[in-house]
């Protein structure tokens, strides 16, 4: 048993003792964090916040949590007031828990993260996506959407009448498409770069998604694998045949594929695992967030039980399979971190600091969080 697990097995057993005051105790111990937390240096955001939760040990959380069984429920309390990040975070990103690549999106531009932890820079980018098979990464730059190689070059580039945001590779083989936003209207483009036209205007700052390969619950006078469902501007969903011009019912998959909702949504997924049989979710629960597990029902739809794989304090990023499905990457802006949390050990969770300053080479890792794009198996 790891020095992890040992201790969340003695907090379990400290938590089911009987308490003396229970409730004054913890009364007391909060007015002791909250003196403590106003006396507080700042600290920058990207430099260890974890560091201020030290800082406040030493007086506050030592006259909390004492020696007592309500001073060491006290002691859950006070971590997850002040204390941020995993403690046994790797300095830098130097191999990934599985097999593939990861597309980075950072104030630089895109990063191509291979599984050994070697990074490229793509170019001046400002979004990016995967193709299918990881041959290819669309780019967006100003009005211009561009396909460029893992090593950055260029294959070619259009215009569009506005500027391109999140675009969205999919389909299959060589027969695939790419939507993207062109300012508030919705356009796709073939993959080698022709055919650009509209497929919808006015429509909501949110990526669409492609329906998932495979699936087969689509309207037989179609039989298109190039299911597109998007937000309309009042926040309605539509799915259409990009290739027919129609619409199409929208069945759960589709929702789903929706993967990031709109800014104060709160939720954040569901992401489906590369089997198609589990939903990945971040779920808030006050100011905390859950990574949560969910088996999916199939066509009964059945909801089975949520199965908490992680929690901390703050919001979280992603979650973003692992080609394999047995890794979820999730991000903690608040600490800089990234968690590669595991779907089938539990507790076990591989840990990367400074996040930022390593996607911000010569800054000052004040910038942006990094997003992650995706994470595939190139088949190359």
């Amino acid at each position: 048993m790891s020095r992890r697990e040992r201790q969340r097995e003695l907090e379990r057993e400290l938590r089911v003792l009987p308490l003396d005051d229970e409730a004054g105790a913890e009364e007391r111990g909060w007015e002791l964090v909250r003196a403590a937390h106003g006396e507080r240096t700042p600290v920058h955001p990207g430099r260890r916040i974890r560091r201020v939760a030290i800082g406040l040990g030493a007086g506050a959380v030592a006259l909390a949590i004492g020696l007592s069984p309500a001073g060491a429920k006290m002691g859950d309390l006070v971590s997850e007031v002040v204390g941020l990040g995993e403690d046994e975070a790797r300095p830098a990103l130097r191999s990934l828990p599985a097999a593939g690549e990861l597309l980075v999106e950072s104030a630089q531009g895109p990063w191509i993260v291979r599984d050994d932890g070697s990074k490229r820079l793509l170019g001046d980018y400002e979004q990016a996506s995967w193709s299918p098979r990881g041959l290819y990464v669309a780019v967006a730059d100003g009005r211009e959407l561009a396909a460029v190689d893992p090593l950055g070059n260029p294959r070619w580039t259009v215009t569009a009448p506005g500027p391109v945001s999140d675009p969205r590779w999919g389909g299959v083989g060589s027969d695939t498409r790419i939507a993207y936003r062109s300012g508030d209207d919705l356009w796709v483009v073939a993959g080698d770069g022709s055919g650009a036209r509209p497929v919808a205007d006015h429509v909501a700052p949110q990526a669409p998604a492609w329906r998932p390969i495979g699936d087969t619950k689509i309207a037989p006078a179609s039989g298109s694998v190039h299911v597109l469902t998007y937000l309309t501007a009042e926040m309605n969903v539509r799915t259409v045949d990009v290739d027919a011009g129609t619409r199409l019912p929208t069945i759960a998959e589709d929702r789903e594929a929706l993967t990031t909702p709109p800014a104060g949504y709160g939720w954040v997924g569901p992401t489906i695992s590369p089997d198609g049989t589990t939903l990945a979710s971040i779920r808030p629960r006050g100011g905390t967030s859950e990574v949560v597990l969910r088996r999916d029902g199939g066509p009964a739809r059945t909801l089975f039980p949520a199965r908490v794989l992680f929690s901390a304090r703050g919001p979280l990023t992603g979650p973003t399979w692992s080609p394999d499905g047995r890794w979820l990457l999730v991000g903690w802006p608040a600490a800089d971190q990234w968690l590669f949390i595991s779907t089938e050990r539990s507790n076990r969770v591989v840990a990367f600091d400074q996040i930022s300053e390593q996607f911000d080479p010569g800054g000052d890792g004040g910038g942006r969080f990094p997003r992650v794009s995706g994470w595939i198996l190139p088949q190359r």
